[in-house]
Formats: C-alpha cells, structure tokens, sequence
C-alpha cells in the first residue's frame, strides 16, 4: 500500500510538470521570446530577455541602480522597442532590471521582486508603479500576512530531481488547495469572502503564441475582439458618477491600507535600498474626471 501510495505521488508530480512551470512573469514565456501585440491604437513588438522579462538581460552579479515594478504603464503596452521607462532610464546611463508585466498589481510587484531577490538581484533603488485606475481591484478581501510573512528561498526558481524527490510541486498544490478550501468554508460560515494570499512558487503554463493578443487571451476571439478596442466608443466619452468611479477602480480606505502594507513590507527585504511610488491616474482622471474623495485618496497614498 505504501508503495502504491508513493508511485501515485509521484506520477502525480510528473503530471503537474506539464501544467506548472517555476517562472518570474504570472503568464510564463520562453526565455528571449518576441512578440507582436496588435490592437486599433498601436502595433508594437515586445522582447523578453533571460528570464522572460522586458528588459536587459538579468546579471546575478550586477549592482542595479534601479528595479522597476509595475503593471502595463512600466512594461510599456503598446510602446516600441527602445521607447519605454526602462529604455530611457538605461540611455541616461542607468543599469535597470524592469520586472514589470502587463495586468499585474500590488501584490505582484511584492512577489516578484522577492523571487528575483532570491535569484541574486541587488539594487540601490526601488521604483513601483501603482497605477490607481486598476491597481487596488480584488484587495479589500484579501488576507495578506502569509504572503507578507513567506520566506523566499535561494534559487527559488531552481527545480532539479531533489525538487521531484521531495515532491515540491504536489506539495503547493495540495496547500494551494487546502487554503482554498479553508477560505471557503470559513467563508459559509461567517458570511464573509476572504482569501488567503498563497505565495505563487509555481505558475500555469501557458501555450505561447507570438501574437500576445492570443497568447494572453489563450486565443479566445471573443476576448482578443474586446481587448483589440473600438474607435466607436472611446474612453473620453464614458462619463461617470464619483460613486461609481470609485466603485470601479476599487479606491477605497481598506484598499489603501492593504495596498501600504504591501509597499512597507518591501523595504525589510532590501534594507539598503530606497524605494519611490509612482502614482499613475486611471485613464478616467486623465480624460477630467475629478473628485475630492479621490484626490484625498491619491494624498493618502503619496504619504
């Protein structure tokens, strides 16, 4: 029995191979891989470098002047090559890393920076993009103090036959699960929708296509139509109630107050390193939207 029990385990292990993979980005790609993202607006080519990040290749060894965390607006969506944040920083003579991807937010950042901490990365200076528009959706629930309190290993990216022998990942899958599982039933029994943040030490594969529409999209035509954009109905033209704004972006006391402690649990972990916010405004605020809450929020979050 123990013997049958331990060949399932195994098998198990195996079969997770061809669904799990170690990667920094949430939506894994092939080392240097290229692609074209295409929508009405713009088409554009994005390279990746060693560890399928849009940025120089990663030094080990290297001394940063700066990391740059963010979602779309640090990547560079739609901007060419040679033309975003991270490009410029670097032609004035700046050694960057740009861990930054594309429909990521807080929580993300936090988590990446880690594992590329784990991987060697030093830097004298650390710079978050925290985009206000989109950045505090789906946080008011969330219970963060695992994920916070979760100490990277070295090499966390590493998995070698000591990493199958121990049966690492049937392991996060089964505390990934069980997590889960806890969370709702303790959910239905006190009517409340928290969820316990699980320290990502494996991602979803995902099939790559060099069309990033459909490799984002897993090629679904209904969402790839939907993300491409309509010139017939253009952001400057949806006019929103400030309840209803604040409601979409998610903006919020508690959002704000679990988005600071996210930021202030960063620095522990890189103690000799200074670390700046960059508030981006959603495309609304950009567009004359206006509001004292908001503003008063966007205050909150600067200090």
């Amino acid at each position: 029995m123990v013997l049958s029990l331990l060949m399932c385990a195994y098998l198990a292990e195996l079969l997770l191979g061809f669904y799990l993979v170690k990667s920094v980005p949430r939506y894994p790609l092939p080392p240097y891989a290229i692609q074209k993202h295409t929508t009405v607006d713009y088409d554009v080519k994005y390279q990746y470098n060693n560890y399928s990040l849009r940025s120089a290749d990663f030094q080990p060894d290297a001394i940063y002047d700066a990391v740059l965390l963010g979602d779309s607006f640090f990547f560079g969506q739609g901007v060419g090559e040679g033309k975003t944040l991270g490009d410029r920083l670097r032609k004035k003579g700046w050694q960057v890393l740009n861990v930054s991807e594309i429909a990521t937010n807080h929580i993300d950042y936090f988590h990446k920076f880690n594992v590329m901490m784990a991987e060697g990365l030093r830097s004298r200076n650390i710079i978050i993009g925290l985009c206000i528009g989109n950045d505090f959706n789906d946080t008011e629930d969330l219970d963060l103090r695992k994920a916070l309190a979760y100490n990277y290993r070295e090499r966390f990216l590493a998995y070698d036959g000591g990493s199958f022998l121990t049966l690492e990942r049937l392991r996060y899958q089964i505390v990934r699960k069980g997590q889960q599982l806890s969370d709702s039933l303790t959910n239905r029994m006190s009517g409340q929708r928290r969820e316990t943040v699980v320290v990502h030490e494996f991602e979803h594969w995902r099939k790559y296509y060099e069309d990033w529409m459909r490799f984002f999209t897993g090629n679904r035509p209904e969402f790839i139509k939907a993300m491409v954009g309509s010139h017939e109905k253009p952001l400057s033209e949806v006019h929103l109630s400030e309840t209803a704004y604040l409601k979409k972006i998610e903006l919020t006391e508690e959002t704000l107050k679990k988005t600071a402690e996210i930021l202030n649990a960063i620095l522990p972990r890189a103690p000799t390193a200074r670390l700046y916010v960059v508030l981006i405004p959603g495309p609304h605020y950009t567009y004359g939207f206006r509001s004292l809450v908001y503003d008063q929020y966007v205050h909150m979050s600067g200090a």
